[in-house]
Formats: C-alpha cells, structure tokens, sequence
C-alpha cells in the first residue's frame, strides 16, 4: 500500500501535546456539546487498563477523521471505542478471548440505531419472572455450575443461574450483548472472594465464613444497575457523535475488526494499513490478564489455559528464569510485527512503565524496557517526543507489583521509509 498516512505533521502538533497534563488525576473538561472518552472499565472489571483520555487524546490530535486505529494489546478496547467515537477506524487484537467478548459485544451497543430505553424495558420484564423459591441452578450446565459452585453462597449462585438461563434463550442479539457485558461484570463483585483480583487470579476459592457474608448479596438488582449505567452511558455518548459516525458504524459493523489474534503473528491487518497505534503492551511481570477473568472464562465457555499460554510475561510467570529475557523477546516480535501495520509516516504510541532504581527487581526491569523501546530503531520507528505521567496512586494500591511504580511515559514514534 502508499496511502498518505492520514496524521498531522509532529511539528504542527508538538506545542499541543507538549501543553496537556497527561496526569489526567483531575477531571478533565471537554466542550458540553462535543464527544467525551468513553471509559470502557466502568463497565468491565479489566486489571491494569490506561484512562481513556489518553488514547483520546492522541487520536484528535495525530490523526484526521477516517484515519485507522489500531491497538495491538486492545485489552477491553479503550483505545478502540475513542477511535470509533471520534469517527476514525478502529481496530483491535487481544488474546484474552473474555475481552475480545466484551468488545464485540459493547460494539453492538454502540449501533446509533438501538433505542436504549426499549432495551431497558426488556430486562425490566426479563427480572420480573425471577422466582426466589425456584431451583434455576438445575437448569445450567453441570460443568459450570461445578466450577462457580465454590466461589458464591447458593442464594447468589440461584440468581446467576437464572441470568445464565435467561441470556442462553435470548434470541436478540442486542439485549443479548447488554446481558453478556453486565453479567459477566457481576461476576467478580457477587463472588465471596474479597481479597482482590489477585485471590481470583490465583484461584484461592473464600472461606466459609465469607460465602456466609456474601450470602445476602443481590445479584438481579446489580445486574439491572449495571445495564442501566451502561446503556446511560452510551446514549449520553452517542449524543455528540459527528453526522458522520452512522455511515462508519455500518461500514465497520460490515467488517472485521476486533480480532482475536496474537499481534507477534496476526495477519489479519494487511501490512501499511494503519495510520496511528495506541497500546499499553503487557508490563514485565506486573499483571495476570486472563486469569484475572477466571470467572468470565467459566461462564462464557473459553479455554482459559490456551490464551495463557500466550500472554506476555504475566505476573504468574515471574518466578521463571528467563523471565525477563522472554519478555523482551516477544515485545520486540511484536514491534516488528506493529511497524509493519503501520504506513510510512504513521505513528505508534506506547505507554510504559517507568522503574524506579530503588531494588534489584526494578532496576533488572527498568533495563529490559528501555531495550524494548530502544529496539524499535530497528524496524523504522524513530522517537518524535516523550511524555511522562504520574500514577494515581488508588491504582498502585491495587497490587503490590504496582506498588513501586509511580510514574509511566507515553512514547510517540514515527515509522520512515
């Protein structure tokens, strides 16, 4: 391909980016009447994704309108629905296949067609028909029931049950999507288990005595706060989208482009197609993604052990030798692979950690990342400029591995002829 890469000139733009606060740890004012971020964790537990008004920001301001956005390591797909909010063409590949899920589900709510308010109807009706004195877990396959048994009180798990019934006999496919999304949220927070992600992660099943505590929880009535917040959420959103957003969203809905592939071998994305990357790659050793979701796995059906095995350097793989030398490997095949996507003039955007010295860990992944970003020389990416951000600290908190690191830097490459 010799497409023109649909993106501003780093000179034009530098005085703009140089401005922002990329802190972003206050809230952040956008025009009353214009598209905001959308933040796709409010309505998916998903363990270290960026805020939205990074990628958000680096969309308006890189790209024009219909330019192609791509993130290699799209998560819960962040970048992807700014990209498709503020009419550029988005694209995605992940290999947590609960992820992948949300974002073809989310993206069936995103249709400037639906009537969000007849959908919250729907499952008004569909709540109604719960009978507290009736056995549902009978009902749901015994392999799941098996698997989720331990982790909720059996009044919880009669109210899941009912929701797995009712979603396996939806015939339409949009109230479907906003059933999948919201009950696959309330997994984690309707478990037992309250230590935190990592007890889900690491498959420590709660005690007795907190199935006991949990046995008063109301998973209907969460279910239904969580489809109103989220189909709130995007009509409020959909309400500032450009004339030109419904004739994308057919085009995009005609294609593929939420990808459930490994960006070290995806060939998918036709190489020189794509004009901007926005990712935060997998950071060493930090986070379990896919056994983080060990709950949506088993509702959904996925094989969780196959999409393990292909995640870079998660937080369970820290114990191994080689470790950190694997992660460098398979970054630098992923950069490899990301420059081929993009056209000559395109940029990529990274945000990665930055380690503090303070102990021998840090200081062993503070090397490997700087070789990572140093490597991308080599596949025709050259730094246009850098930016560093302070971490909240409410997200630190959330694991110890993340105690450390107080600060990350969005990197923006360009690629050369």
């Amino acid at each position: 391909m010799d497409e023109k890469a649909l993106v501003k000139e780093a000179d034009e733009v530098r005085s703009v980016l140089r401005n922002i606060n990329w802190d972003f740890n206050q809230k952040v004012s956008f025009p009353p009447s214009g598209v905001k971020p959308f933040n796709c964790r409010k309505h998916h537990w998903f363990p270290a994704t960026f805020v939205p008004e990074i990628p958000f920001t680096l969309i308006e301001v890189l790209t024009y309108p219909q330019a192609v956005v791509y993130d290699p390591f799209a998560g819960i797909g962040t970048t992807y629905f700014q990209a498709l909010l503020l009419c550029r063409r988005p694209l995605a590949t992940e290999i947590c296949r609960v992820a992948i899920e949300y974002m073809q589900s989310l993206l069936v709510l995103f249709n400037p067609n639906i009537e969000h308010k007849i959908l919250k109807e729907k499952i008004k009706n569909i709540l109604t028909d719960f009978d507290p004195g009736k056995d549902y877990i009978g009902s749901v396959s015994a392999t799941l029931i098996k698997k989720l048994k331990p982790w909720y009180s059996e009044n919880v798990l009669n109210q899941l049950a009912f929701l797995f019934v009712k979603e396996a006999n939806c015939q339409d496919n949009t109230l479907k999507s906003a059933m999948r999304i919201s009950i696959s949220y309330i997994l984690k927070t309707e478990s037992a288990q309250d230590k935190g992600w990592g007890c889900i992660a690491d498959n420590v099943l709660p005690k007795n005595y907190q199935i006991e505590n949990s046995k008063n929880k109301n998973a209907l009535y969460l279910f239904e706060k969580r489809i109103n917040n989220l189909l709130n959420d995007i009509s409020e959103h959909l309400k500032y989208v450009p004339k030109e957003y419904k004739q994308l969203y057919q085009d995009i809905k005609e294609q593929n482009t939420i990808f459930y592939e490994d960006v070290r071998k995806c060939a998918e994305i036709p190489n020189e197609s794509v004009d901007l990357v926005v990712t935060s790659p997998p950071y060493p050793n930090m986070t379990d993604y896919v056994k983080s979701q060990r709950l949506s796995y088993y509702f959904l059906g996925f094989d969780l052990n196959k999409d393990l095995m292909k995640e870079i350097c998660a937080r369970s793989k820290r114990s191994r030798k080689n470790a950190l030398q694997d992660y460098l490997y398979d970054m630098n095949m992923s950069i490899k692979n990301i420059s081929k996507k993009l056209k000559i003039g395109g940029y990529a955007c990274f945000i990665m950690p930055t380690f503090t010295e303070n102990n021998k860990n840090n200081r062993e992944r503070k090397l490997i990342v700087d070789k990572v970003m140093e490597s991308t020389m080599e596949y025709g990416l050259f730094l246009v400029d850098e930016y560093e951000r302070i971490l909240p600290s409410i997200r630190r908190s959330h694991n110890i591995k993340w105690a450390t690191l107080e600060k990350e830097k969005i990197y923006i490459f360009r690629k050369e002829g």
